[in-house]
């Protein structure tokens, strides 16, 4: 009988992207925010396509403004560390957020769809979330619970990471 390797010889969920000649390593999000990202998407594709999107109250969710403090909240919570690290860089905030919603793109859809996004400069040649979405997701961000600053909040667990990761399915 074959054994099965350890998920963590050869699984990485961890997201890498190059911006003004250095190379940021995104972490997995906990699995709460990477299902709240998965079910973002996956209403603004149906609203982006004329479809009725009501499930768990979507429809009220995407009613609400995204105000500056829950688009930071969301980006702080996709990003993680690497949020601070990007103001510590002094980035500016319209790569800042061209960066999240790559990130964002990537916990929902996967890596290759994610990088379509970053290539395309922000253009939406990806299944980048829809105006209905940023909605959706900033009232999603009043909603649920923040994981607080990244600069006083501990990472999650290794293995919850990976079972999020899992979640979006195998990326290499």
């Amino acid at each position: 009988m074959t054994e099965i390797r350890d998920l963590d010889e050869f699984f990485d969920d961890t997201f890498k992207l190059p911006v003004g000649g250095k190379t940021y390593v995104i972490p997995a999000p906990d699995a709460e925010t990477g299902l709240l990202c998965q079910r973002l998407m996956h209403a603004g594709l149906d609203a982006n396509a004329g479809r009725e999107v009501n499930s768990d109250g979507i429809n009220d969710l995407a009613s609400a403004v995204l105000d500056d403090d829950q688009e930071r909240d969301l980006y702080q919570r996709i990003l993680g560390p690497v949020y601070d690290e990007l103001f510590a860089d002094g980035v500016s905030w319209p790569r800042i957020q061209h960066v999240g919603m790559t990130a964002l793109v990537w916990v929902a859809a996967g890596r290759e769809p994610a990088i379509k996004y970053w290539e395309s400069g922000g253009a939406g040649e990806a299944p980048a979330p829809n105006r209905a979405t940023r909605r959706a997701t900033a009232a999603a961000a009043k909603s649920t619970r923040s994981r607080g600053s990244a600069t006083t909040t501990t990472r999650a667990t290794a293995s919850r990471s990976k079972k999020a990761a899992t979640s979006r399915g195998k990326t290499s």
